[in-house]
């Protein structure tokens, strides 16, 4: 089946899950579809949907219990006689003159005898426990395809101990999965000969996802039209009147173009937008200030405010308390304006739920960035359920950019290039999972399913690992607070930028004066770093009318490939900032590489 034909496969499917939200053959027969389009992280959420709903029709105390089990059994009626609508691996099958007994053996047995048996015990356990294997089948595959093997692995086991006897594809994949490991470690190391480690511990739990801008995605504007121009500069009027927002054009990121001359003379360019000033800015002049309600922190008691992470002033008179929420403990404000805001933009979805308010709160070092992610993913799903508006049509979500990328023409033609996006089981089916089942009207993922959507999710994620900006504890260095600020995101990085930026309870750029220009050249880079060659710095510094503002997602201070490294999270590839470019030409050069890049 081609492209265009699962697409519209996956549409039907999608419209037949808004018709019955808790049918487990639909969900199934749609992750084998995104399996089929390249995407396995999609799969994968729908894959754990329905094992859901298996747990859902066995447990008659489940909260879903009589939709799942109705839909299952129409299932079953419906598909009777089509055998490939039953048979999605090896573990369930039902075709028009048999049935399953007890023992998972497929006996003979007349049509009408399905029907009745439909409601019968005995056999509806028998045909859920088969499609629960299938899940079990379907999710170790797909998070293998992701490079998620840790989890992969575990699925893989408990459908093995589920089987009723040694099931061969299970075996099976515990076999690939093992090989694919044992690959990876060759790869770092070609005398590597240690066999012996541990699958529930040694195996990579992190894999990748792409950064897509799905087909079927109705949601993201077109950032180039002039009317959604006109929309962000009208907004930009009161962030920073100086500036507005213009079309420009950008090198690929992720493919870096070889030169010569060190100097890529026609690079791949992408269309983008971009900031750029349309009065000259002084050295040293703040030009751009910006609020959002778009943050989160980490830190349980913190004393921050709970709409713009400012930090909260003393409050020492009983006259003049900060304004705080009466129904919730802890939910302060900075000022009676962020107050205002957060109640007619966010605070009436998650008033009264402490345990919202505790998720994901301290975490480990480890977790702290993911924690932060999952928190940002909370905020915007109380704000669309408050404002009643879908997640990404919402004002701080709608124009920022998730570094997407294009669509091979088949999914297997990019070799996992396109795949950038930080992808594990935990972070981002089970947690946004357990985040959801907290807010009123989102708790049922299923009925809930437009906004709830596994894509819709990854799309909301693309995007805030590409704009989202972060303070870190001073002393431990590990990133507790975090925001998007949908107009500060629209300057373009560059490694020689010609801003400074400052996050406090607002953003604020200002223009680098002379002596504060990022030098790089003969002089080897640093900032306010002598230097001799081209790209000298900005000499008497600031930001002339019709320059574009440069912003910098990270040390500027650091050497090329740290540089790069630091940056390729936010960017979604490698930086081909002009510096950039230059310096990796230089170091190649020097290690006798010649000067490609």
């Amino acid at each position: 089946m081609d492209n265009s034909s699962l697409l519209e496969q996956r549409d039907l499917l999608t419209q037949q899950l808004l018709e019955r939200p808790c049918s487990t053959f639909t969900y199934i027969e749609r992750a084998w579809c995104y399996e089929e389009l390249g995407y396995p992280d999609l799969g994968t959420g729908d894959a754990y949907r329905a094992l859901l709903l298996t747990d859902e029709i066995s447990d008659d105390s489940g909260e879903y219990h009589e939709e799942a089990l109705e839909a299952f059994c129409e299932d079953v009626k419906s598909r009777l006689g089509d055998e490939s609508s039953l048979k999605f691996g090896t573990h369930f099958f039902i075709a028009q003159d048999e049935h399953v007994d007890t023992d998972h053996r497929i006996l003979p047995g007349p049509r009408e005898a399905i029907f009745d048996e439909c409601e019968d015990s005995t056999f509806l356990l028998s045909t859920v426990d088969q499609q629960r294997l299938n899940c079990f089948a379907l999710l170790s595959r797909l998070l293998s395809q992701i490079g998620c093997l840790r989890s992969a692995y575990d699925f893989m086991e408990r459908g093995l101990a589920a089987a009723p006897s040694k099931d061969m594809e299970f075996i099976q994949r515990r076999r690939e999965i093992t090989k694919k490991y044992n690959t990876i470690l060759l790869e770092k190391d070609p005398n590597w000969n240690d066999w012996n480690w541990n699958p529930k511990t040694d195996l990579p739990e992190q894999g990748h996802a792409r950064r897509e801008l799905y087909p079927w995605n109705r949601h993201e504007p077109d950032r180039f039209s002039e009317e959604n121009l006109s929309i962000l500069n009208e907004r930009l009027k009161t962030i920073a009147p100086k500036c507005e927002v213009r079309i420009t054009s950008l090198p690929v990121l992720s493919k870096p173009q070889p030169s010569p001359t060190n100097h890529p003379q026609n690079p791949a360019i992408i269309k983008q937008l971009g900031l750029f000033a349309t009065q000259d800015i002084s050295p040293g002049e703040v030009f751009l200030q910006e609020t959002s309600l778009l943050t989160a922190n980490n830190r349980l008691h913190d004393p921050l405010c709970d709409a713009c992470s400012a930090p909260l002033r003393p409050s020492t008179s009983l006259t003049s308390p900060l304004p705080s929420c009466p129904e919730c403990e802890d939910i302060i404000f900075c000022s009676p304006t962020c107050h205002s805001l957060a109640t007619r933009l966010y605070h009436q979805a998650v008033c009264g739920k402490p345990d919202l308010d505790a998720l994901a709160k301290d975490p480990s070092p480890l977790a702290a960035t993911n924690a932060l992610y999952l928190l940002l993913l909370g905020r915007v799903f109380a704000m669309s359920e408050t404002q009643g508006v879908h997640p990404l049509d919402l004002a701080e979500t709608k124009f920022l950019w998730g570094d997407f990328s294009s669509p091979p023409p088949h999914h297997d033609e990019d070799g996992g290039k396109g795949k950038t996006l930080p992808w594990t089981f935990t972070q981002n089916i089970l947690r946004p999972h357990h985040l959801l089942q907290k807010f009123d009207t989102l708790n049922n993922i299923f009925t809930a399913l437009p906004t709830t959507e596994p894509w819709v999710l990854a799309t909301l994620l693309a995007k805030f690992h590409g704009v989202a900006s972060a303070r870190m504890d001073e002393r431990t260095g590990i990133p507790e607070v975090c925001a998007v600020h949908p107009m500060w995101c629209l300057a373009n990085h560059s490694c020689a930028p010609n801003v400074r930026w400052e996050w406090g309870g607002e953003i604020r750029f200002w223009a680098r004066g002379g002596g504060e220009g990022v030098r790089w050249g003969g002089g080897g880079g640093g900032e306010g770093g002598e230097g001799e060659g081209e790209g000298m710095g900005m000499g008497e510094g600031g930001i002339k009318k019709g320059e574009e503002v440069l912003n910098h997602y990270c040390d500027v201070g650091l050497g090329v490939r740290e540089r790069r490294e630091w940056a390729a999270g936010p960017l979604g590839g490698v930086c081909m900032c002009e510096r950039c470019v230059w310096e990796d030409g230089e170091e190649k050069r020097k290690e006798g590489l010649g000067g490609d890049v």
